[in-house]
C-alpha cells in the first residue's frame, strides 16, 4: 500500500502521538501501516500492541486488513478482560430506566418532602420527559466521574428548580448503586471504572506496551483514564487517531476536550495533521471546514483534495417533499446514500431502499461513503435539521466545553456534507427551511448551485 507524506510521518512517529485525520484521509489505512511498521522493525511484539475501536463493526473491519493478529477490541471487552473472575453479571440501560420509574411512581409519591419536588417539577416536564432526562444524567455523568463526590457538590451549590433536579438524581443515582452492588450486576462504565481500579492496585498484569486508539474525538474521561493506567503501568505509549469535526455523541458522554486539549494530558505528545483527502471534492470540503470554523472548540485545518467539481454543493428547493425526493433519483447518476436526521425521516419522505439508493441516519453513516449523498429534513423546526431540541439546563452542568449554539448539529452537518465522493444534495423546503441552508446560501451563493424541482 502506498501512503503519503502526512502518512508516513504518523506510522514512523514514535513516543504519543496524535493524529488528527479529517474526512477521507486513509484514517484507517494509516492505522494498519503502524501496526505494520512497528512489528517489522522489531519495535513491539504483537502481544504487546493492542487496538482500540468503539464499534463490533470497526473492530471487525480493522481486524480483516490487518496484517498482523493484534488485540483489537471495544473499550467494554477489554475491561471485560481485563476483570475476568471479577465480575458475574453487567446491567443493562432497561435496569436504570426501571429504577428510575419506580422510584418516581412509588417513593416520590409517597414521601411527603419528595413528592412536592416530583409535583413541581411535573409542571415542566412529563413522565417520560423526566425518566430520560434523569437517565441521561446518570449516563453521561458515570461516562466521566468515578464517584459520586461532584455530584454532591452539584446538588450543594445549586439553587431554586436544579435544587430539586439534583436532589431527585442525588436520590437515584444512590439507589441505582446499593441495587447494582446487591444484585452483582456492573453496568458499561462500572466496567471500565473498575478495571482502571484493578490496574492501579497493581491486581491485573497487562502486556500492551503500544495502545492505539481509534475515533478517539469520542473519548470519555474514565475510557482515556483506563488506557492511561494500562501505559503508566508498562511505560507505553499511546497512539490516538480522530477528527475533532466529526464528534456527535457528545450525548452519550464524550469529552471533545481530550482529543482538543490531549497535549495537556500527555505533555510529551507529537501533533501530526493528515492533509489529503481522498474522497471529496475540493470545493466542498472547503465550504465544509468553513463552515464547522464556527464552532468556537474545533482545530483549524488545512484539506487538499485531488479532485474537484463545478459546484458539488446542490440545494434543491421542493414544494412536494415526496414527490420532489422521487424526481431527483430520477435525475442523479450512480449509486445514492440518502441522510436522515431522525429514524422517521425514511417514513416522511417515503424512502424505498434498493441497491442503488439506501437511506441511514446521519449518526450511522459515520465512516462510510458513496457516490452521491441526498440530505433530506432541512426544515426550521424541532425534529429539522439542525434539531432545535436544546440540552436541558441540567446536562449542560455536566456537559463539557462552553455551550454554543448548534454546536454538535454543526459537527453533525459536517459528516453529512462529506460522505459523498461527488455530489451533495440539500432536499429543502421552499418555505420555513434550515438555518443551515440560509447559512449557506448567505456566505456560499457563488459556489453553490441551487435548483427548483418542482
Amino acid at each position: 500500500m502506498k501512503y503519503d507524506c502526512d502518512q508516513i510521518k504518523a506510522i514512523e512517529a514514535l513516543g504519543n502521538t496524535l493524529v488528527i485525520a479529517g474526512a477521507g484521509s486513509g484514517k484507517t489505512s494509516t492505522i494498519i501501516g503502524k501496526v505494520d511498521y512497528l512489528i517489522k522493525n522489531n519495535l513491539y511484539k504483537r502481544d504487546e500492541i493492542l487496538i482500540i475501536s468503539f464499534t463490533n463493526e470497526s473492530v471487525n473491519s480493522i481486524k480483516d486488513k490487518l496484517k498482523h493478529k493484534v488485540d483489537v477490541s471495544t473499550f467494554h471487552k477489554l475491561a471485560l478482560n481485563i476483570l475476568k473472575d471479577n465480575i458475574t453479571e453487567i446491567s443493562n440501560d432497561y435496569d436504570l430506566k426501571y429504577i428510575i420509574r419506580e422510584y418516581l411512581l412509588s417513593y416520590a409519591t409517597h414521601n411527603k418532602k419528595t413528592k412536592v419536588i416530583y409535583n413541581r417539577l411535573l409542571k415542566n416536564s412529563n413522565l417520560d420527559e423526566l425518566v430520560n432526562l434523569i437517565f441521561s444524567f446518570i449516563n453521561i455523568y458515570k461516562s466521566n466521574y468515578s464517584n459520586i463526590d461532584t455530584l454532591f457538590n452539584l446538588y450543594n451549590k445549586s439553587i431554586f428548580t436544579n435544587k430539586y433536579y439534583f436532589k431527585l438524581i442525588l436520590d437515584i443515582y444512590i439507589v441505582y448503586l446499593r441495587e447494582l452492588e446487591s444484585s452483582n450486576k456492573h453496568d458499561f462504565n462500572d466496567l471500565i471504572i473498575n478495571a482502571t481500579k484493578l490496574i492501579n492496585e497493581n491486581k491485573v498484569t497487562l502486556k500492551y506496551k503500544f495502545v492505539i486508539i481509534d475515533e478517539f474525538q469520542d473519548s470519555s474521561l474514565i475510557r482515556f483514564n483506563l488506557v492511561k493506567a494500562i501505559i503508566n503501568k508498562t511505560n507505553g505509549n499511546l497512539f490516538v487517531v480522530g477528527d475533532d469535526y466529526q464528534s456527535i455523541y457528545r450525548f452519550s458522554g464524550c469529552d471533545l476536550g481530550l482529543f482538543i486539549n490531549f497535549k495537556s494530558y500527555l505533555k510529551d505528545a507529537n501533533t501530526i495533521f493528515l492533509n489529503n483527502n481522498y474522497r471529496n471534492n475540493q470545493s466542498l470540503i472547503d465550504i465544509a471546514n468553513n463552515f464547522i470554523m464556527k464552532n468556537k472548540h474545533q482545530i483549524k485545518k488545512k484539506t487538499f483534495c485531488h479532485k474537484d467539481s463545478f459546484k458539488p454543493i446542490k440545494i434543491v428547493f421542493y414544494k412536494d417533499r415526496q414527490k420532489s425526493l422521487e424526481k431527483l433519483l430520477t435525475k442523479i447518476n450512480g449509486n445514492v446514500l440518502i441522510l436522515g436526521r431522525n429514524n422517521i425521516d425514511k417514513d416522511n419522505f417515503n424512502v424505498i431502499e434498493n441497491k442503488n439508493i439506501r437511506f441511514l441516519t446521519v449518526h450511522k453513516s459515520k465512516g462510510l461513503e458513496e457516490d452521491n449523498v441526498i440530505i433530506i429534513n432541512l426544515y426550521n423546526s424541532r425534529l429539522g435539521f439542525p434539531s432545535l431540541i436544546k440540552n436541558h439546563q441540567i446536562l449542560n452542568k455536566i456537559l463539557t466545553n462552553d455551550y454554543i449554539i448548534h454546536e454538535e448539529e454543526r459537527r453533525l452537518f459536517y459528516v453529512a456534507l462529506t460522505r459523498s465522493k461527488n455530489n451533495v444534495y440539500l432536499l429543502t423546503p421552499v418555505n420555513n427551511y434550515s438555518v443551515f441552508i440560509r447559512e449557506l446560501i448567505w456566505n456560499y451563493r457563488e459556489k453553490i448551485e441551487i435548483i427548483n424541482i418542482d
